[in-house]
């Protein structure tokens, strides 16, 4: 408690607060802007952190993680653009929202949310690391597997009006995750001789092409605005009860995302689509999602916005970055000369718990930060659709590009743009295939190390795995409950058609 006490002492000197606001900022212009990122951001600002203390330095970085991920929801919302992979479950029901003429609402609830799961991820970061990021190391392949299924159970809720093609959608994703180099023998297949395929398809250039050139083609073609229009963003009546009536949903979506964020490889997207599925199968009206629900949005981003705590977890304690972002925020440790792990919390305590502090603190400005700028990102916004074109346009082209300054990613970018808008035209959704492609190469790589660890022997393996016993519990109520709940609101209907029927006879 001294040292952590000694921490906030020195998180409370001005350098390490100007760090943490210039890094929230940055983050989230990097987070709007689609196609770049906190993971650009993060790295792009490492060569400036070298003459830096190590605490501010960090911190600077943390706030760009911070911002960037909150970032994203923004264009999500008001363009139907996902700024950031973490934010493509937001766009699932806050650009329903921003079309139904509720742009302010979403966008203030993604705020709220985004704070809730920051603050709640900084103070279990604080509190629960040592048990946390114990638990997180002890996760072998078969866990990580079965979280991979949980994830990929998340189709069914995601597939629209028609089941089939949500799940052709979902083949096409584990299809192209399917190429690139093969995770257990270490050999390229389906890459036809393309040397640019041997890693797989980019995912920034992937996402950003499905999501932002079909989007801008579609828009193009039907002729509708692609701006926000002029939105007042304001607290009023009602909003703030709101979000805070939907408690359970932001506490239950945080929670999950600190887990799902401790295990390395997972990443804040599949912990806000697996948030947005639970939180779906809790709702009373499940049939909303999609649509402009509010908790749809409120899951997605309290869920990812607290996995940039978990993430942190096992960088912190074992060394191993949660995430992609993480694993360049580890960078900025190892340029001021930190080598993350066990040793770091033996060694350096007071640089620890001073990162924590100042993580808890970003989390506590993310909010008048966000108010604050996000009245500027709408009138920027809010421009004529010919110039709102051009700039999203460039802006994903010059992101894709930045991320590894790799030509072929270009390609990858317009040839996912052409598959994405037509696959609007089949009426055919997006996300299944988002969901395919991201969990379908862990799924694959940790089936086959689970199948090389056990022997052949699943059973007695899964039988001393209590952690697998619990996800796989987890799996099967979130499979069953949708099967359970049609079945129940038929019952319902009949005994209803039937009450009707006696009473007009």
């Amino acid at each position: 408690m001294d040292t952590l006490l000694s921490a906030l002492d020195l998180a409370s000197v001005l350098s390490l607060l100007l760090a943490i606001i210039i890094g929230i900022g940055v983050g989230i212009i990097f987070g709007v802007l689609p196609g770049m990122g906190p993971l650009l951001g993060i790295a792009l600002a490492i060569p400036f952190t070298f003459y830096m203390d190590p605490v501010p330095s960090i911190a600077l970085l943390m706030g760009i993680y911070q911002g960037g991920n909150f970032g994203g929801a923004v264009t999500a919302i008001m363009i139907g653009v996902p700024g950031t992979p973490m934010a493509a479950a937001t766009l699932l029901d806050g650009f329903p929202m921003a079309r139904a003429g509720r742009v302010s609402d979403a966008l203030v609830l993604a705020t709220l949310s985004s704070f809730a799961g920051a603050l709640i991820s900084a103070v279990l970061l604080i509190l629960l690391s040592p048990y946390l990021a114990a638990a997180a190391a002890n996760f072998g392949p078969m866990e990580t597997m079965l979280l991979a299924a949980l994830g990929l159970s998340t189709v069914a809720s995601l597939t629209g009006k028609s089941l089939p093609r949500g799940l052709l959608a979902a083949a096409l994703g584990l299809s192209a995750a399917a190429i690139g180099t093969d995770p257990i023998l270490g050999l390229p297949r389906m890459t036809m001789g393309l040397s640019g395929l041997d890693g797989g398809f980019n995912l920034v250039a992937l996402l950003m092409g499905l999501f932002a050139v079909s989007e801008l083609l579609t828009q193009v073609a039907e002729g509708e605005h692609l701006k926000a229009g002029r939105v007042r963003l304001q607290l009023r009546n009602g909003v703030l009860g709101n979000f805070l009536g939907r408690w359970t949903n932001w506490l239950r979506s945080s929670a999950l995302g600190i887990f799902i964020g401790a295990i390395p490889g997972i990443g804040g997207d599949a912990s806000a689509y697996i948030a947005y599925r639970v939180s779906r199968d809790f709702s009373d009206e499940p049939e909303k999602f999609g649509q402009g629900a509010d908790d749809g949005v409120v899951a997605s981003e309290s869920a990812n916005s607290a996995t940039t705590g978990g993430a942190l977890l096992p960088m912190l304690a074992i060394g191993i970055p949660g995430d992609p972002v993480v694993a360049a925020l580890m960078g900025g440790f190892l340029i001021q000369g930190l080598t993350p792990g066990p040793q770091l919390f033996q060694q350096h305590p007071e640089i620890v718990y001073g990162v924590l502090a100042a993580f808890l603190l970003g989390a506590l400005l993310l909010l008048p930060i966000a108010l604050v700028m996000l009245r500027a990102l709408i009138r920027t916004l809010a421009v004529p659709k010919p110039y709102l074109v051009a700039a999203v346009g460039m802006f994903s082209v010059l992101g894709v590009f930045m991320v590894q300054r790799y030509m072929f990613d270009l390609w990858v970018f317009f040839a996912f743009g052409l598959i994405g808008y037509a696959l609007r035209l089949a009426a055919i959704p997006l996300a299944p295939l988002i969901i395919g492609y991201v969990l379908g190469s862990t799924f694959e790589e940790e089936l086959r190390m689970t199948s090389l660890v056990t022997g052949g022997d699943w059973v007695g393996f899964f039988l001393n795995r209590p952690a697998s016993q619990i996800i796989l519990a987890l799996l099967v109520l979130v499979l069953f409950t949708p099967i359970v709940q049609a079945l129940l609101r038929r019952r319902a209907r009949r005994k209803l058609s039937i009450s009707t029927r006696e009473t007009h006879s």
